[in-house]
């Protein structure tokens, strides 16, 4: 249950999740994730007085996006640059 996922520790959660995905023939990929919250997505830029900010907003463009769409997006994006693999086999563009 929910409760139950609520009271596991970081690394059983990551095994319960591994699990879970070779179960239904599934990857999952370890993605390092510093500073996702901190980097600007979309110009790679680092804001480093986020606070407690919903948003975060680039001082190069002016664009804002919700923090955590900006943290899940850079994990992609990192996903995509460190598993070549990945990337060769969705057939995607990096652009």
């Amino acid at each position: 249950s929910v409760r139950q996922m609520l009271t596991l520790s970081h690394y059983k959660f990551k095994k319960f999740i591994k699990h879970k995905a070779s179960e239904f023939h599934k990857i999952v990929i370890d993605v390092n994730e510093a500073y996702t919250s901190k980097t600007v997505s979309w110009t790679g830029e680092i804001i480093n007085n986020l606070g407690g900010s919903k948003i975060i907003k680039s001082r190069l463009d002016g664009r804002i996006m919700n923090r955590d769409l900006n943290g899940a997006r850079g994990i992609y994006l990192r996903a995509l640059v460190d598993t070549p693999w990945l990337r060769e086999n969705l057939d995607l563009c990096i652009c």
